[in-house]
């Protein structure tokens, strides 16, 4: 009988699968989100780039001055007010940050039932949901003269505690900061969670053996082994701290009063769509940007953890 050789076909003259799209459509498709990061992200980053050298005005053409917009930054009273405050506030927003949701992480991660610890976590995500602009509007409400902040010690009789929290040079700057109290951030606390979940079991066990307590095992098994997620969170919070401004803005509209909760990220946003000074906003988004990649830099460079093998 005679047989004919079976020839495997080659991949490129192999035949289209029946509604399989073609190589036209998903260049064309995967074009599309291409094409939108170019316009709205990549094109805006460049022109700040190269109006940061600029005096620019909406409506007027850019006129190239060099150095300027940063020689006038580094005397300018407002810029250099605002990177004192960002200090503070980023010395605060660090220290809360990292270490509340470590601790909640740490009691969800020892507790024996996982319906239970599942539930805590679904409790953590739920607010996530919520549009941060929503959660500024009602600290708003806690911090206004007749708000609830106010009625609570008056309840209590505190009357000497009661302030203008958000007009009073003394408390404005920390009642921005204190926005999203009791700072157990979902995100913050999930990314901990999963670090601790994937430490081996059996590296906790060997610690148990050797008679090492529960401190002794999060100072010295725990912490050593989720330094990636730390140093995730500490970029996170690096770029969220430099960059962000929107609860301020909320809630004191300028960064009053006077300039007491003034930071670089609002200054930029006044300067360019109040102010209309667009090439001197650049200039400052330029120096954030530098700023963050620096020490984003430095971070990658210089935090580094154990690894499962050696527990170090």
């Amino acid at each position: 009988m005679n047989s004919t050789p079976l020839h495997k076909t080659p991949p490129h003259t192999a035949r289209r699968r029946a509604g399989q799209p073609t190589s036209a459509v998903l260049y064309a498709l995967l074009a599309m989100p291409v094409l939108f990061l170019v316009v709205f992200n990549y094109i805006p980053a460049f022109s700040a780039l190269y109006h940061a050298f600029t005096e620019w005005d909406p409506g007027k053409p850019a006129v190239w001055v060099g150095l300027d917009n940063f020689r006038t930054l580094s005397h300018d009273e407002i810029f250099l007010k605002s990177l004192i405050n960002l200090g503070k506030l980023s010395a605060f927003i660090f220290i809360v940050n990292l270490l509340v949701p470590f601790a909640v992480a740490e009691m969800i991660y020892h507790i024996r039932s996982e319906r239970w610890s599942y539930f805590a976590r679904v409790l953590l995500v739920l607010p996530m949901v919520v549009p941060g602009v929503v959660v500024y509007m009602i600290w708003s409400f806690v911090y206004i003269d007749c708000g609830l902040l106010t009625a609570f010690l008056e309840a209590v009789g505190l009357h000497s505690w009661i302030y203008g929290w958000l007009s009073h040079p003394k408390t404005a700057l920390w009642a921005v900061a204190f926005v999203g109290f009791p700072f157990a951030h979902g995100f913050n606390v999930l990314i901990y969670y999963a670090g601790l979940a994937n430490i081996p079991q059996s590296i906790l066990e060997a610690a148990e053996m050797d008679g090492m307590g529960s401190l002794g095992r999060v100072l010295h098994i725990h912490i050593p082994l989720i330094v990636s997620q730390i140093k995730l969170l500490i970029v996170v919070t690096l770029i969220g701290v430099v960059n962000g401004f929107e609860s301020i803005y909320i809630l004191t509209k300028d960064g009053g009063p006077g300039y007491e909760t003034m930071v670089p990220g609002l200054y930029m946003f006044l300067n360019g769509f109040s102010f209309g000074r667009m090439g001197y906003a650049s200039a400052i988004g330029l120096l954030m940007l530098i700023v963050l990649l620096l020490l984003t830099f430095l971070i990658n460079r210089y935090v580094r953890g154990g690894d499962y093998e050696s527990g170090a």
